[in-house]
């Protein structure tokens, strides 16, 4: 069976070889025409698997004669053709300019042809992020694919317009057309493009929290593959509907689907796949506790990763071992994995790594009593937490810099703009009363002018006194925005680090109140770092009076309608209406993403909102 496999490979390859030996001879022999041109184009498509600096070769001339001959149409196919051969490079902004000079070249009247290329704009817009631009080529692309009778192409045309609506936010929309591309592909059969669809929906209801919408769609998606029979999409949705489960915390169906996921990885050699997927399995074992399980799965995963080279998944890895060793009193495995995840962290320069990291092992020190060594980490991971937070905040401090900077230039390109109309305006008036003068007296025409220089005197300084006052209000927003920010920001992380602080101080007084123990140097140091730290004044209630400068009445709103809220559940809310990430807020409080969503999940319940309502929005709008 193996000979038979490999002489019918060695076939296809062999065969591979003989049409492009056939195509090369062909080109010997065929006039400088159009159908050279073609030949060129279909060896230099042939060899981008095989030999991309033959296709590039091919190309070139494939160009040239284009010119030579003024043949549009092969010159745009070998501009269209390049540009493929830099997109197999990776070179995406060669692959843009190139699709680019391709769609210019092609007549108004090939409708397809033109189509197809505003198309092909529009996904490598999507690929070098610029959102915007990919949005308008699809919609191009639509317009005119909805003048040709194949509807197919107009559902797909939908159907990546609803994906860039989904990647904008816009789920409304994003819904809109994926409901516009449904009943078309349905129509015509398209069993594969329809459960891409229903994929496509089901996580856009996943990032609203709509779960039980998710969950229909998804599993929909995932019957439908099944009938399909391609293992790598059938992999796709088990692993779609194991991670929903796991949001919800149906810790049980998470696990039977992520085991289905797991099968189809190994199957398929997906060694990515498959470390994911003991990640995914080693966190639903914590949850419930079962922590040599969750070891267990975890190994695995590091494993794996350290396999493929997957630095920064690896450190991870390594930082959550540390954890699950620490919770059981296996000191010695903690810091080893804790050690471990710092190198890591380093070589792949991720500073909030390193703390974590830093963390965990002052904390394995202090469980052996290893006191010394458990405040050296400590210090050193405080001094670091401080230059994270300085960098942290000069970003954003230059992000909104940077968008006031824009804005004031906007501004200045509209006042040049309104200049330079008014101007146009005034030279057409100008000649227009010229033209009168020589009709009625040239005496009339300086009167004339006279009134309109002083009216034009007045109407400048009002118009430069408003502009001026309308720069001012956008740069006392900015200003506060910054402020905002920067305010926030230094709340926050006193809050952290008062938190980090009573922790080591309830400890250390549980050390003292032990009178087997000596160390008392040890203790008075650990003792008045704690102090010093909690000098500062309570933090909670500044970050409140600093937020409520910034939102007035907002507390005071959700304490008089929702007297059922907790002080947890006052801050969550602060938090969303900061327009903090689920990651944030996990970093910022020391909990898992996992739990903020969930808590997320019950706030709504606790405000009284319905599933399609949005948390987010009904926060902002108090």
């Amino acid at each position: 069976m193996k000979i038979k496999v490999a002489y019918i490979v060695f076939f296809i390859i062999h065969l591979s070889f003989a049409q492009t030996d056939s195509l090369e001879n062909k080109l010997k022999t065929t006039p400088n025409d159009t159908t050279k041109i073609k030949l060129l184009n279909n060896l230099a498509r042939g060899n981008f698997n095989k030999n991309i600096k033959k296709s590039f070769e091919y190309l070139s001339e494939a160009i040239s004669l284009s010119h030579e001959i003024n043949d549009n149409i092969g010159l745009s196919d070998s501009y269209k053709n390049l540009g493929t051969a830099h997109y197999y490079l990776s070179q995406f902004d060669s692959t843009k300019f190139y699709w680019n000079k391709s769609l210019k070249l092609i007549p108004a009247d090939l409708t397809a042809k033109k189509a197809d290329a505003y198309n092909n704009m529009g996904i490598i817009y999507l690929r070098i992020g610029h959102l915007d631009s990919s949005l308008y080529a699809h919609n191009q692309s639509l317009t005119l694919r909805k003048t040709l009778p194949d509807s197919t192409n107009v559902a797909r045309s939908y159907n990546n317009i609803a994906a860039l609506y989904r990647s904008k936010g816009d789920y409304n929309t994003a819904l809109e057309y994926y409901f516009k591309a449904l009943p078309i592909y349905k129509a015509h059969g398209l069993n594969k493009e329809t459960s891409d669809l229903l994929n496509g929906v089901g996580l856009l209801y996943q990032n609203i929290e709509s779960y039980d919408k998710a969950l229909k769609f998804l599993l929909d998606s995932y019957e439908l593959r099944k009938t399909i029979g391609n293992p790598r999409l059938i992999a796709s949705s088990t692993n779609n509907i194991g991670t929903l489960y796991y949001k919800i915390e149906a810790y049980d169906k998470a696990e039977e689907y992520y085991l289905k996921y797991l099968d189809y990885a190994e199957k398929l050699k997906d060694s990515r796949g498959m470390a994911g997927c003991y990640l995914n399995l080693s966190n639903i074992y914590k949850h419930r506790e079962e922590t040599s399980k969750s070891i267990e799965y975890l190994e695995k995963a590091n494993t794996l990763f350290k396999k493929i080279k997957d630095l920064r998944s690896s450190t991870l890895a390594s930082i959550n071992l540390g954890s699950l060793y620490l919770k059981l009193n296996q000191y010695s495995d903690a810091k080893k994995h804790y050690l471990e995840a710092r190198d890591k962290a380093i070589q792949i320069e991720s500073k909030p790594m390193e703390v974590n990291a830093l963390n965990g092992l002052s904390d394995s020190y202090a469980g052996t009593n290893d006191f010394q060594q458990a405040l050296i980490y400590y210090r050193v991971r405080d001094s670091l937490k401080e230059v994270l937070f300085n960098t942290d905040l000069n970003e954003k401090v230059a992000h909104y810099q940077e968008l006031y900077e824009a804005e004031k230039k906007a501004k200045e390109i509209q006042i040049l703009e309104a200049n330079t109309l008014k101007k146009e305006k005034e030279i057409a008036l100008y000649k227009a009363y010229r033209n009168w003068a020589i009709v009625f007296s040239i005496l009339l025409l300086i009167t004339i002018l006279l009134i309109i220089n002083r009216n034009k005197i007045k109407k400048q300084s009002l118009k430069n006194e408003t502009e001026k006052f309308k720069l001012q209000v956008e740069l006392n927003k900015k200003e506060l925005k910054l402020k905002e920010a920067e305010l926030s920001s230094i709340a926050m992380k006193s809050l952290q680090k008062n938190k980090i602080l009573n922790a080591i101080e309830d400890e250390v007084n549980a050390l003292k109140a032990d009178k087997q123990q000596t160390k008392d140097s040890i203790f008075n140091a650990l003792e008045n770092l704690v102090k010093k730290g909690l000098v500062m004044d309570n933090q909670w209630e500044v970050f409140q009076k600093h937020f409520k400068n910034v939102h007035p009445g907002f507390f005071d709103f959700l304490n008089k309608k929702f007297p059922e809220l907790t002080s947890n559940d006052l801050k969550a809310c602060a938090y969303i209406r900061m327009n903090l990430s689920s990651k944030e807020v996990a970093s910022l409080t020391n909990v898992n993403p996992k739990s903020v969503i969930m808590h997320r999940y019950r706030l709504k319940k606790k405000l009284q909102l319905n599933k399609e309502d949005d948390l987010k929005n009904f926060l902002y709008d108090i």
